[in-house]
């Protein structure tokens, strides 16, 4: 059996939810106990054939569920009001305040500008927690 999840906020999401990938072979098998489990509401068919994924597929799913649990893990680092040093660039030293991540690994954080706080988006590897 396979459970594809994703981790989102450290809490485990399913990706399909409601959705069980097993193998059995319908032949020889027994199906119903997974029919009788509780949630279980039916087999995804078309007409009276159960829908069949291919290992290929299922490989490609579990491939794609680990390289998303580790971005999950590295983009969850910074959590709304922390604190980051600015490493590079024209703000290089100055410190910021985490507000929420951005598309394509950047960042939106707050800087103290003319003494009032700036909203800017920042590429995340251009700084360092503090």
């Amino acid at each position: 059996m396979f459970f594809p999840k994703a981790v989102i906020d450290n809490k485990t999401t399913a990706l399909f939810p409601g959705y069980l990938f097993i193998q059995l072979d319908d032949k020889i098998q027994n199906w119903t106990p997974i029919r009788s489990t509780k949630g279980v509401g039916n087999f995804v068919r078309f007409g009276l054939s159960f829908a069949k994924v291919s290992s290929q597929i299922i490989n490609l799913i579990k491939i794609q569920q680990q390289q998303t649990i580790e971005k999950m893990i590295n983009i969850c680092s910074h959590h709304q009001g922390d604190y980051l040093e600015v490493k590079s660039g024209v703000f290089k030293g100055q410190k910021v305040v985490f507000q929420n991540y951005s598309a394509s690994d950047r960042i939106i954080v707050l800087l103290k500008l003319i003494g009032q706080q700036q909203v800017i988006t920042l590429d995340k590897q251009e700084v360092i927690a503090i």
